[in-house]
């Protein structure tokens, strides 16, 4: 399946008015690289923000109510305040 969605964006960034050096065709690719290269920097930015925030509150607990939050919470996964994404 994922071989002819392949050959769909093939399809349309290589197009034959373009041969022989296809430069449209790579200044796409490079285009879209480049978005994802930034993707990925705002997506490290945005977790590490949301383990800082997390951090925060959840320091700013005593022992004791880290404790009682862990035994009596009905968060799950990623809503927990002692779960920390890693990047």
């Amino acid at each position: 399946m994922f071989v002819q969605a392949g050959a769909i964006v093939y399809a349309n960034i290589y197009r034959a008015d373009d041969k022989p050096l296809y430069k449209r065709g790579n200044r796409t690719l490079i285009g879209i690289c480049s978005m994802n290269i930034v993707l990925y920097g705002l997506a490290f930015l945005f977790y590490r923000y949301l383990n800082q925030r997390r951090d925060k509150k959840w320091n700013s607990w005593t022992k004791k109510e880290q404790d009682e939050y862990i035994e009596t919470t009905k968060d799950e996964g990623n809503t927990r305040l002692d779960f920390r994404f890693v990047y």
